[in-house]
Order: C-alpha cells, then structure tokens, then sequence
C-alpha cells in the first residue's frame, strides 16, 4: 500500500503483537499497522500523519496505522496491537 507517496508494506501476517495500554502522554512504542478490539466501543488514536480521530468500532480487527492509543475518547477494550 502506498499512501502520500510512502510505502507502508504489506498489510499480510502480523510479524508481533502486543497488549496496548492507551495513554494521553505517551505514543505506542512501535506504529501499529492494525488493532485487535475484544470489546466495542470508541478508539482515539493519532495516525502516522499526527492527527487524531476517534472512530466508534466494533470487536475484532481494525487495520488501521497509528501512533498512538488515547485514554480518553477510548472506550473500546480489549486492545492488542499488530505490527
């Protein structure tokens, strides 16, 4: 996939995949390219560009690139993020 003119890779088989603990002051430690969601709800998170959105999802995957995972404005549980 390429968006902006920058490669983001494959969006196959996740190589890894960690618990996400959203937070207001801190970016996840690597960019997710996709978000398991155990239980529905709202997910504020900061896309690779910097700008943040909230969208209202259900469970399951989310293939969405992001940065960072907001405490408030998330509702959503149950999160696993896959690089």
């Amino acid at each position: 996939m390429v968006v902006s003119g920058k490669s983001h890779g494959d969006l196959g088989i996740a190589e890894d995949y960690w618990t996400i603990t959203p937070s207001d002051s801190t970016d996840l430690a690597v960019n997710v390219r996709a978000i398991v969601i155990a239980v529905a709800g709202d997910i504020k998170v900061t896309r690779v560009d910097g700008t943040a959105v909230t969208l209202t999802v259900p469970a399951g995957l989310l293939p969405i690139r992001a940065t960072r995972v907001w405490a408030t404005g998330t509702t959503a549980t149950g999160l696993t993020g896959l690089v």
